[in-house]
């Protein structure tokens, strides 16, 4: 058992002691269409998160998973929550100093939502620099990307659309309301360079410009086969990573100079 929540923390200094890396899953709290739950980000980012940590076994620890994400593109739904990106680099920032008090200076991040990516690359940077810690993220969308691609019909996909739904009923059926899958609401194109999947001009655009709501693509093409494929590949890719991750070397301290 390598969940250190669970642990007792003679448990935890064992754990974490032996272990080469912690796995930290995270992802928001945000409106996910008319039959995703809230949770949806999180839910599928634990679930991966648990099983790398399974297949890695003593190698690593999993930590408590971040719920909340930066989500201020979707407030114009009800019950999505936010936080601001300093407080979400300082929360990552906290961890990464938590987990070095105890000898453990990799983390991994399997991150579940888009709008957390570019805050995690400062992280990882911020963690080199300042702590001497190895942080890395990850993103099933973002590995299986290809096979993605490969499965979705829609023209824009990429939040509660038949590829997430898809993925949400292979891993984490849980937060999927099939009874309110329906018809797509209205769907609309802001700029062809900012918009999903493959925008490539930095801007940030309320999802309610491009949805009436909430979702893209269309999620009654979801099916578990197809969130299977997409997780098979993302989890593979993922656990090859890792095992490179952890044999990365550490980057030396002020303390490791003579």
């Amino acid at each position: 058992m390598n969940r250190l929540a669970t642990m007792t923390w003679a448990d935890a200094e064992a754990a974490l002691a032996s272990a080469r890396v912690a796995i930290l899953p995270t992802g928001s709290i945000e409106q996910h269409g008319p039959h995703l739950a809230l949770e949806t980000d999180t839910a599928i980012a634990a679930s991966l998160a648990t099983r790398l940590a399974d297949e890695l076994g003593t190698q690593a620890v999993l930590l408590p998973r971040l719920d909340y994400g930066l989500s201020e593109h979707h407030l114009a739904f009800p019950g999505t929550l936010t936080l601001r990106p300093e407080t979400y680099l300082q929360l990552i920032a906290d961890v990464v100093e938590s987990l070095a008090q105890w000898g453990q200076r990799r983390l991994l991040i399997v991150n579940g939502h888009g709008g957390n990516i570019d805050a995690l690359r400062l992280a990882s940077r911020s963690a080199r620099r300042d702590r001497g810690s190895l942080v890395a993220s990850v993103m099933w969308a973002r590995m299986a990307a290809d096979e993605i691609a490969r499965r979705v019909d829609s023209p824009g996909y990429g939040h509660a659309c038949e590829s997430e739904t898809s993925v949400a009923l292979a891993i984490a059926p849980e937060v999927v309301y099939d009874e309110r899958i329906g018809e797509p609401g209205e769907r609309r194109s802001l700029d062809p360079l900012t918009d999903p999947p493959a925008g490539i001009v930095d801007q940030a655009v309320p999802l309610d410009q491009w949805s009436s709501d909430g979702a893209l693509g269309d999620p009654r093409l979801a099916s578990a086969e197809t969130g299977r494929a997409i997780v098979e590949v993302a989890a593979e890719r993922t656990l090859a990573f890792a095992r490179r991750f952890i044999e990365q070397p550490l980057p030396a301290t002020q303390g490791d100079h003579p």
